[in-house]
């Protein structure tokens, strides 16, 4: 059980392999998120950090903050959009951003609802003025932020990442500072940050970069946020407790099974001990597996339907339906 959205922590493969679910609680975290992702856009664009080093040394320095653009009119380019770029968006519109959205799934007449514009990727990193990442952890994005990924965006653009580490080559991105002095950077999260609450002597190149203002991965950690989360990780564990299950909002580790390989058989039967077993004894020699199964039990527990996917050799269909209706609990068989 994950109490959070991400899981990269948890050994998802051996999980899987022991037919163990994995759950995590999506979305309970996600206003914490988008709160600090905007907090770091209004800070880098304000210099708040330096404002408030420089009043704690005792000096008053009003005139280096006098030309902060501002972030009305900006454009923000946001990778992702599920529970927090979802609401990064909502809050940035309400800021009187421009939004553009690169996702890998477009929900029809959602931007229209939104207020933003999809684009690629190219596009989005060449027209806005701050990039937010909100992207998982995969193959695919791990080092998504690289040295060619960095070159198309603005020269003095902002990059805010909220998500993980891993999403950046921090040798591209140092590189990206070094080279461009108006270039910043807002990161909750680095490449081998400590798994502890605390460590003194932690040393890192990009934590420590004067144009990066740098949190404590601490996006999710606000009261509301841990409250959320709790709840919703006692409701999990308490549903499979006591159904043995989790609910597909909550469960990540299930197979993507492609129906275009599996057939489909459906069998009404009575509610009698021992028919499914009949029919798993068929399918077993036939050599078929079945890979999906339902059963449903009508009002009056007289009759139900079994619903199973599965795969195998569909030229054995004739023989294995001959087969399951010689049982007389079976009313019919219908293969699709």
């Amino acid at each position: 059980m994950r109490a959070g959205a991400g899981f990269d922590t948890i050994d998802f493969v051996y999980c899987s392999h022991k037919g163990i679910y994995v759950a995590n609680c999506p979305g309970k975290n996600a206003n914490a998120v988008s709160e600090l992702a905007i907090g770091l856009m209004l800070s880098i664009d304000r210099r708040t950090a330096e404002g408030i080093t420089l009043l704690k040394a005792g000096h008053w320095k009003k005139s280096m903050f006098t030309n902060c653009r501002g972030i009305k009119g900006q454009t923000l380019g946001l990778i992702g959009f599920g529970n927090i770029g979802k609401l990064v968006c909502k809050a940035a519109r309400a800021l009187e951003m421009h939004v553009l959205v690169h996702t890998r799934t477009r929900v029809s007449g959602l931007d229209e609802e939104l207020d933003f514009r999809y684009v690629d990727l190219d596009e989005l990193l060449a027209h806005s003025d701050i990039v937010s990442i909100h992207c998982p952890k995969t193959a695919d994005t791990v080092n998504m932020v690289n040295a060619a990924f960095l070159d198309k965006m603005k020269n003095d653009a902002i990059l805010i990442n909220t998500s993980r580490g891993d999403l950046i080559d921090e040798a591209a991105l140092l590189a990206k500072l070094e080279a461009c002095p108006n270039f910043w950077v807002g990161t909750d999260v680095f490449v081998g940050e400590p798994t502890v609450g605390e460590q003194e002597g932690w040393n890192h190149a990009l934590a420590q970069h004067p144009r990066v203002y740098g949190t404590h991965h601490c996006g999710a950690s606000t009261q509301q946020a841990e409250g959320a989360i709790g709840e919703e990780a006692v409701r999990v564990i308490k549903k499979f407790n006591s159904e043995g299950v989790c609910d597909k909002f909550n469960w990540v580790n299930p197979a993507t099974i492609n129906d275009a390989h599996l057939n489909k058989v459906q069998v009404r039967h009575l509610d009698k001990v021992g028919v499914l077993a009949h029919c798993f004894r068929i399918f077993a020699s036939a050599g078929w597996n079945v890979q999906e199964f339902e059963n449903i039990v009508f009002k009056q527990r007289q009759a139900c339907v079994a619903n199973l996917r599965f795969e195998g050799d569909a030229s054995k269909i004739p023989e294995v339906k001959a087969e399951l209706l010689t049982h007389p609990d079976i009313l019919s068989v219908t293969f699709q």
